[in-house]
């Protein structure tokens, strides 16, 4: 199954029968990139093309700023936090929901009644598919502590709360503008957030070009070419128990870890 991930949409693809929700052979269960535009306008007044450029920089460079300072938070908040995703190519809508603290990351994508779950923790990255009521989960260990996961089987989604977070906090080849906060959510949970459109990102990398709305260091908002998430409800800090894992992990080399 696959949200589409064209470079431009939500972090992966999750081959819900497996585990994969990242284009990068993959997409999202979610979304993927292609930074949208900052949606900033330029407005002229009389000055000189330097005072234009002067002006931008600085403004990026504040924005960045920002946007750090947004993910050097975010990596230490505890949080519960549900959000909808949504995809446009081809249509779709599904539920992420985030466990996560300075430690451990877990997420659970919901979609059209297959579920999957992500953890990340000092043991390692893991998925577990969810084959049904009365059914053991099919747990797979992706990759060791700190170590990468093989593109083709990479989640992506992940990533937007651990990795991509590294990244931003290094601001290594990053370009950012300020971009315009979102529309209040229908349901008036998400608090007001400040948004970044991420434009230039370094090739290879875990984050993708996008816009990023966070609140506090906590992502109200990613929006992606042909992907998004929205959060939609907030709960409270999740415990140890939460970041257990359903099942015993095979190796990703093992025939029962294969893709069914």
């Amino acid at each position: 199954m696959n949200w589409g991930r064209p470079r431009g949409s939500l972090p992966g693809v999750v081959r819900l029968a497996f585990v994969d929700f990242r284009t990068r052979g993959m997409a999202l269960a979610g979304l993927v990139f292609i930074a949208t535009t900052s949606g900033c306008t330029s407005h002229h007044k009389t000055a000189s093309p330097d005072d234009g450029s002067s002006a931008s920089a600085s403004a990026a460079a504040a924005a960045l700023a920002e946007l750090q300072h947004q993910a050097s938070a975010a990596k230490t908040l505890s949080f519960t936090a549900t959000y909808q995703a949504q995809g446009t190519n081809p249509p779709r809508t599904g539920t992420v929901t985030v466990f996560h603290t300075a430690s451990a990351t877990r997420i659970d994508v919901a979609e059209n009644g297959t579920n999957v779950r992500i953890i990340v923790d000092d043991l390692g990255t893991f998925s577990c598919k969810f084959a049904g009521a009365g059914k053991t989960p099919l747990c797979v260990e992706l990759a060791g502590p700190g170590a990468s996961i093989p593109p083709s089987v990479d989640p992506g989604l992940q990533h937007l709360f651990t990795t991509a977070l590294d990244e931003i906090t290094s601001g290594s080849g990053l370009h950012v503008a300020p971009a315009p906060a979102p529309a209040p959510a229908p349901t008036g949970t998400a608090p007001a957030a400040s948004c970044y459109a991420v434009t230039e990102v370094p090739s290879g990398g875990d984050l993708a070009p996008g816009t990023y709305c966070y609140a506090d260091g906590m992502l109200v908002s990613a929006q992606f070419r042909s992907s998004s998430l929205q959060l939609t409800k907030t709960a409270e800090s999740p415990t140890a128990s939460d970041f257990a894992l359903p099942a015993s992990p095979a190796p990703l080399t093992s025939p029962s870890a294969s893709p069914s």
